[in-house]
């Protein structure tokens, strides 16, 4: 692999060192994502080229540990240290294909690490080997039983309004996300998991449980602390208050989302620059032309074909990581006949050409899959990556078996330069077994609809994010959520799978658990892997930044030669 300049902490191991080791040790769970650089205390506001996060695990934390906690599986690859000091002022201008579905920082959804998240703060963050550290809290005592979580709150912070953070708007967060009305559906599982939370003073708060929570840094991680204030009041959809490095300017849905420095906030000397206009660009051919004209500074999932040409120019810079952050997936609605059969979705997943998608499309940047697992992960099974390879024979077959004649459906899909070439190559193979695809193009916020309330009557597409554990994947990743999925899948075996591996901690136990959950997604087949999500992120070689978690920047630490 090769790297730009654009720096982060050398001298750590790579993430494929760290996930051989970890398979090594029958390790936890995995990775499949990006670290943050981090200096002495952990910052905000990221950018993110795959949504979300890895796959880890935690080892056990003993009685007490402060400021530590779970081991997590991995560490990313990296950069080499920018040359020179940092220098401040300027404004960052970033391209993004759609505008981002609501200012609700709780809204776990497409284009928030260019937008919402760079006003707000979370509780802590994983560093470059994906071990937590310091945000908002900046300390935590751990049970030797992870049932007793303990967070002591950084002093003096206080939102963009002034008002101070406390641990009632901890305790206030923990809650809102419960409430159906939020929406916010990536968290109601990791939220109650806690029976109680108590706040003995303003900077405690201790989160009870009546079972082992090792995974409670994947909330940590990804949950925005929002300001009730503004939640509760008649500005909810106008304005936007956290504690985070940029404060909200505006947001001219369409054309842009503004953000400007946060001159209060709690990390010294940070963010260098003066501020982020992500500029919403619809018509990628005309935002590329503006990238190439230097009007643009960072371009956020560029098509793949202008990305291939553009990252050989030595006036760009990219990060490319050693693991996914990401994969491109089908969900089937299970609730809709006749993909109620499970035999049909199987038919369906055989029809499947990925082989030909990559060559033809993502070339070496990216593989087929049938599971998400990285290689080198416990979870992953080399025997099993490629177990639905494509067979039209095999797909006739088992339609016909199902009993289920020809029939029509339909795949909504938001268009992107992938998405439709892809889809229209399933959906000529489809016919040829007697299915009729429809395509159905939808912008963000119908999609989110049809999609998260099952409303389409067929197939979504999608790229999704990889949790940072086995645990979280299944409860709070959308594809996979048990109660809960996109795809209104739900049984008694998934949902005893989901809790167990999110309460586990003997690695001997959660290998089997892997194997469990694997035999299923193959068998159910209510929600398919295709190919890991490619980087395709580009700045100006004048752009210095440090990779994330999540796989993109964050840019509270991004400084501006011109």
């Amino acid at each position: 692999m090769q790297f730009d300049s654009r720096g982060s902490i050398p001298s750590v191991i790579s993430r494929r060192s760290a996930l051989r080791m970890l398979g090594a040790l029958g390790g936890v769970t995995l990775a499949a994502a990006c670290g943050p650089s981090v200096p002495s205390a952990a910052p905000t506001g990221a950018s993110g080229g795959a949504a979300p996060p890895a796959l880890t695990a935690p080892a056990a934390a003993p009685t007490g540990a402060t400021a530590a906690a779970p081991a997590p599986a991995a560490a990313p690859t990296t950069q080499p240290a920018p040359t020179g000091a940092p220098k401040t002022g300027g404004t960052l201008r970033v391209a993004i294909s759609a505008d981002p579905a609501s200012l609700d920082g709780h809204l776990y959804a497409a284009g928030r690490f260019d937008t919402t998240w760079l006003i707000y703060d979370r509780l802590t963050e994983y560093d470059l080997n994906l071990k937590p550290q310091p945000m908002l809290a900046e300390s935590w005592d751990v049970s030797s039983d992870y049932k007793s979580i303990k967070l002591n709150l950084r002093k003096g912070v206080t939102f963009h309004d002034g008002r101070e953070f406390t641990s009632d708007d901890v305790k206030y967060n923990f809650l809102r996300v419960r409430d159906p009305k939020v929406g916010a559906g990536a968290f109601v599982n990791q939220s109650n998991w806690f029976t109680s939370f108590d706040t003995p003073d303003k900077n405690t708060i201790v989160l009870n449980s009546d079972q082992p929570r090792p995974l409670v840094f994947d909330f940590f991680e990804r949950l925005n602390m929002v300001d009730k204030n503004i939640m509760e009041g008649p500005d909810v959809k106008t304005r936007a208050n956290g504690t985070g490095p940029f404060k909200f300017v505006e947001w001219i849905q369409g054309d842009h989302f503004s953000t400007e420095k946060n001159p209060s906030f709690w990390m010294a000397g940070r963010p260098y620059i003066d501020g982020v206009k992500t500029l919403i660009l619809k018509d990628q051919q005309g935002a590329v032309a503006q990238f190439e004209g230097g009007q643009i500074d960072v371009f956020e999932t560029m098509n793949l074909v202008d990305f291939l040409r553009l990252r050989k120019d030595p006036k760009y810079a990219t990060v490319v990581n050693d693991v996914p952050t990401g994969m491109y997936c089908f969900g089937l609605n299970t609730t809709w006949a006749p993909l109620d059969n499970k035999m049909v979705r199987q038919g369906l997943n055989y029809a499947i050409n990925r082989q030909r998608w990559v060559e033809g499309y993502f070339q070496d940047t990216s593989v087929p899959i049938s599971l998400e697992w990285y290689r080198g992960t416990p979870m992953h099974d080399d025997a099993r990556e490629n177990f639905y390879a494509f067979d039209l024979d095999k797909a006739k077959s088992l339609l016909q078996q199902s009993g289920v004649g020809p029939f029509s459906m339909d795949m909504v899909l938001i268009v992107s330069p992938e998405s439709t070439p892809l889809v229209q190559i399933y959906q000529a193979d489809l016919a040829s077994v007697g299915v009729t695809l429809n395509i159905v193009n939808m912008d963000l916020a119908a999609w989110l609809d049809n999609v998260n309330n099952r409303k389409y009557h067929g197939m979504y597409y999608s790229p999704a994010a990889i949790a940072a554990s086995v645990g979280t994947e299944l409860t709070t990743s959308k594809v996979w959520q048990i109660g809960n999925n996109n795809s209104g899948f739900d049984s008694p075996e998934y949902e005893q799978l989901g809790t167990a591996t999110t309460t586990e901690t003997d690695p001997t136990r959660l290998t089997a658990l892997y194997k469990q959950v694997n035999d299923l997604m193959l068998d159910e087949s209510f929600a398919i892997p295709l190919t890991w999500r490619p980087p395709s992120n580009l700045t100006r070689a004048a752009v210095h930044a440090t990779n994330n978690f999540f796989g993109g920047w964050w840019y509270r630490d991004v400084w501006l030669d011109a």
